[in-house]
């Protein structure tokens, strides 16, 4: 389906107010949430926020930087699937991930390990993105299998996707580290014939993704794109194309696993 016109985008948030700005053609403020693309804050009960969008009428949902819901908060309702609803997720943004994924050309993961820091306050979103990266890096769904608990870390065993008929093993690391800013650092390594190493560091803004093979080092171009720019550019392409988008469903198991380590 084309666009002639530019798609209405609700929001009140800087990044996404600048994305709208950035792309004239496309997107344009509106002063209602009814046809438009609404945009939600991941802070807060953000499950309402979506619903609350849907009842007035939205195309189509950007969420925000989701944290980590408390349980019980979203497995008593589901989402009508209705209008499409995409994803911002700084750390695992859908380009970045695709370029760690071809660059391995189809070779499998025997193991992976993904470390993770940050204020207590924006922990648990980091630790869902380092499953997703899990799951992104193996093409299969993550399984916890045990964890162990401190004051200030958490550490988790875990299963995902296959490899020669067997789960790929897999460790991910969480501490919890003083300050009060937001974001945090995240490094995801994938063992096997291929090499990739990720390392997201939001306070630096530094994103690199590296792949070895026996041919050498390639390393990923910079995206220069915000991820608020990139998710309401998806949104936009989702509500005219009008197909399922998968992003909310891999959360909600990003999300469970999270809980289920740091309820550890």
């Amino acid at each position: 389906m084309s666009q002639d016109r530019a798609f209405s985008v609700f929001t009140d948030l800087p990044a996404y107010t600048a994305a709208v700005a950035e792309l004239p053609v496309s997107a344009a403020l509106a002063e209602n949430v009814r046809g438009a693309v609404a945009v939600v804050p991941g802070t807060g009960d953000w499950w309402q926020g979506m619903l609350a969008a849907r009842a007035g009428g939205a195309a189509a949902v950007v969420l925000a930087d989701p944290a980590v819901l408390p349980r019980g908060t979203v497995e008593s309702e589901q989402w009508p699937g209705d209008i499409p609803v995409i994803l911002e997720r700084p750390r695992l943004r859908p380009d970045v991930v695709a370029d760690a994924v071809a660059a391995r050309r189809g070779s499998p993961a025997r193991i992976i390990t993904v470390e993770c820091a940050a204020p207590a306050a924006g922990l648990g979103a980091l630790i869902c993105d380092g499953f997703g990266w899990m799951r992104s890096l193996a093409g299969g769904a993550v399984a916890l299998h045990a964890s162990i608990a401190t004051v200030h870390s958490r550490i988790a065993l875990l299963d995902v996707g296959e490899y020669q008929g067997g789960a790929v093993p897999a460790t991910l690391s969480a501490t919890s580290i003083g300050g009060l800013h937001a974001g945090g650092l995240l490094q995801v390594l994938a063992l096997g014939e291929v090499r990739t190493e990720v390392t997201v560091d939001q306070p630096a803004g530094l994103v690199r993704v590296e792949t070895a093979t026996e041919e050498g080092t390639l390393h990923a171009p910079a995206r220069y794109e915000s991820s608020a720019r990139l998710a309401l550019r998806r949104a936009i392409d989702a509500s005219l194309a009008q197909g399922p988008a998968t992003d909310l469903a891999e959360l909600l198991q990003d999300m469970a696993l999270a809980r289920a380590l740091l309820d550890a």
